[in-house]
């Protein structure tokens, strides 16, 4: 039986992902949060959401950082990455997306006016 690890999500970004980007034995590398709705909502009756930590790598990771806004709507595909190591005695764990790709479906201004 062969596997598949592929994810593909569809959120707004949370956060300046320009103040993410590092390099990284000369690799550009930076993280945006995704804002991810789920079905459904919560007791006080605000929507679900889940939030979804993705990692860009080379051009992508530089593009994302000029442009990637908070509030921008945007679909990223990649895979489902779990880290593990130990600190100080304490194991950690990082689960993320190691993304492939990103589009950007609408910008944080136009999403920010159509509210409004």
């Amino acid at each position: 039986m062969s596997s598949n690890n592929q994810v593909v999500l569809i959120g707004r970004v949370g956060n300046e992902v320009g103040e993410s980007l590092r390099y990284v034995n000369g690799a550009a590398v930076a993280e945006l949060n995704l804002a991810v709705h789920r079905p459904g909502k919560a007791r006080d009756g605000e929507q679900l959401t889940d939030w979804i930590r993705c990692q860009f790598w080379d051009r992508q990771a530089e593009v994302l950082a000029q442009y990637g806004k908070k509030g921008a709507l945007v679909s990223v595909a990649g895979s489902l990455r779990i880290d593990n190591w130990e600190k100080e005695g304490q194991k950690r764990q990082k689960v993320y997306v190691r993304a492939h790709q990103f589009e950007f479906l609408a910008s944080a201004r136009k999403a920010h006016s159509e509210a409004a």
